[in-house]
């Protein structure tokens, strides 16, 4: 008698909503998005996330337990000390939002892994200003948030003076990143 059958695993419907021992999704059957600027995706839903950036920064995590995840993609590090409405264009608010987000589909904070990506520096006039540029800022206000937070940051990859293309799967948190332009 093979002690292999004994040790099958039965999935339970509890289980398949928590994604414990369901398989991924291929990818073709996946919900395709596009993040323009001021986007944000976090949902149970898995998806397929693309992103275009030059100095603005994508913000991705991932909670490897539940099998979500979900980013934001934002111009500007904040709003704070000008007029107009909170946006996530704006990272602080995007952030935050995004945070919120991933919590109402079940979430802990204690449970998330982090990525920045974008940040560059793709115009030649910026990168001639002896000011931060703004894809600095970007980058330093997520690296920020994310510490306060007490959120790992497992991966790391912007400034420099090209833009990237990420594209994330919301249900495994596997994320590729091409370089992009001249």
């Amino acid at each position: 008698m093979s002690h292999c059958n004994s040790a099958k695993r039965i999935v339970t419907e509890s289980d398949e909503q928590m994604g414990i021992g369901v398989f991924p999704k291929a990818e073709t059957e996946l919900k395709l998005i596009f993040l323009h600027p001021g986007g944000l995706y976090a949902s149970r839903e898995a998806a397929k996330l693309s992103i275009i950036l030059g100095s603005c920064v994508a913000v991705c995590m991932y909670n490897p337990r539940l099998k979500i995840g979900g980013a934001t993609h934002y111009l500007l590090p904040s709003l704070r000390g000008a007029a107009g409405p909170n946006s996530p264009r704006y990272g602080d608010f995007a952030i935050e939002q995004l945070l919120d987000q991933l919590m109402k589909v079940g979430s802990q904070k204690t449970e998330l892994l982090a990525h920045i990506y974008g940040g560059a520096s793709v115009l030649d006039s910026f990168r001639a200003s002896t000011e931060e540029s703004i894809g600095s800022k970007n980058v330093r206000l997520a690296h920020d948030m994310l510490r306060e937070e007490s959120i790992p940051i497992v991966k790391l990859e912007a400034g420099g003076e090209k833009g990237r293309k990420i594209s994330m799967r919301t249900d495994t948190g596997e994320i590729t990143c091409k370089t992009i332009g001249g």
